[in-house]
């Protein structure tokens, strides 16, 4: 899949190693890149269920959005865009 970023500063933190790390830390930095490579030979969300990344299709607010295991508390947050299959990355969080 075709992966864009909701901005500039989220695209230096999933493609810049170095930066990806110094503000993520080793332990997450490892799993996002993980993760990246997931989304890039996916063909279509479906796939991503398959993989390692315990993927899943989030509800309520996030309702349209799907969630990838980091670490135990940090989640890599994506949206499939309109232009499948493109996928937007929206967020890196630590939500629990």
């Amino acid at each position: 899949m075709e992966l864009r970023y909701v901005d500039r500063e989220l695209e230096w933190r999933c493609t810049d190693a170095s930066y990806m790390q110094r503000k993520l830390g080793t332990q997450v930095a490892k799993k996002l890149k993980l993760r990246i490579a997931e989304l890039r030979s996916a063909g279509e969300m479906g796939d991503l269920l398959l993989g390692t990344g315990k993927w899943e299709e989030l509800s309520c607010d996030r309702a349209g959005q799907w969630s990838a295991r980091l670490t135990a508390n940090w989640r890599l947050i994506v949206r499939p865009d309109d232009d499948e299959p493109t996928v937007l990355i929206v967020e890196i969080i630590d939500y629990h």
